[in-house]
């Protein structure tokens, strides 16, 4: 059985993804293991702290208490979706969120990690920088991260970004893999504000390694960049769209867009990252 980490501090981001995680251990056939990550409190030795717990066991008793009343609420969405057969086991650690996520997915042999992130606001908040785009950063297994009030959607198609470098076939290979899980149809697209001479040859090569695969290749020249990819997306009905960690400028376009735009996506698709 395959695994899904679920890192979680309870927020409504935090609950709205674990319904998608719900729903994609449903089609992988995946059991759930949530982790709720807390910190040292501001102002304690970690020395001082450690002894205060050894001796008079304060402090995480706390932690503990609060954790255990806002586990149900997980329960209640699991029963809500009519998903209550899903394997869900439970997981509290101390420590620094990014490291303890990224720790615990290698220990855990995770395939995936879901998490929630609160997305494009309007309000000049940074995907770059946030727990989920570390964890994305250092993590061995795919990332997806679900923006806040995304509504599930069975995965059909998936967009790859790319920019048709050698190395991104190898990329697009696990893309694949992802997608058929889901007999998803995948759209490779390149956009880019100078127009690209070899772009042709380029596209054809990787056309010719993906013969009989439900793939098409696309490029586009254009200025507006982060425009024409959420038009793209909202054009083909995208479900969900896959990069390499290394378009971090992309993550942070998906993720800025004004809510004023008035796209059909009032709030992005989740983000695929993928491991290089």
């Amino acid at each position: 059985m395959k695994k899904i980490l679920f890192p979680t501090d309870f927020s409504a981001a935090s609950l709205n993804a674990f319904v998608y995680a719900l729903h994609l251990a449903k089609n992988i056939n995946a059991e759930i293991i949530t982790l709720h990550v807390y910190e040292l409190p501001i102002g304690l030795a970690i020395d001082n702290y450690d002894f205060l717990l050894e001796n008079y066991n304060i402090g995480e008793w706390g932690v503990f208490e609060n954790f255990k009343s806002e586990v149900p609420k997980l329960r209640d969405i699991a029963e809500r979706e009519r998903m209550e057969h899903i394997p869900v086991t439970h997981m509290l650690e101390r420590g620094i969120p990014v490291d303890e996520i990224v720790t615990t997915a290698a220990s855990e042999r995770a395939d995936i990690i879901v998490m929630g992130t609160k997305g494009a606001t309007g309000l000049k908040e940074v995907f770059l920088g946030t727990i989920a785009e570390k964890v994305i950063r250092h993590a061995k297994s795919f990332v997806i991260a679900v923006p806040e009030g995304y509504a599930y959607e069975p995965i059909q198609k998936v967009l790859f970004l790319t920019e048709y470098e050698k190395y991104e076939t190898g990329l697009l290979k696990k893309a694949k893999g992802f997608a058929d899980i889901f007999k998803a149809h995948i759209h490779v697209l390149e956009v880019k504000k100078h127009n690209d001479d070899a772009i042709g040859v380029h596209i054809s090569k990787w056309k010719d390694s993906f013969k009989s695969d439900d793939i098409t290749f696309s490029f586009i020249n254009t200025d507006a960049t982060e425009d024409l990819i959420l038009e793209f997306i909202d054009y083909h009905k995208i479900n969900i769209a896959a990069m390499s960690i290394h378009h971090k400028n992309l993550f942070e376009r998906l993720f800025l867009f004004s809510l004023s735009k008035q796209m059909a996506f009032h709030s992005t698709i989740p983000v695929l990252g993928i491991p290089a």
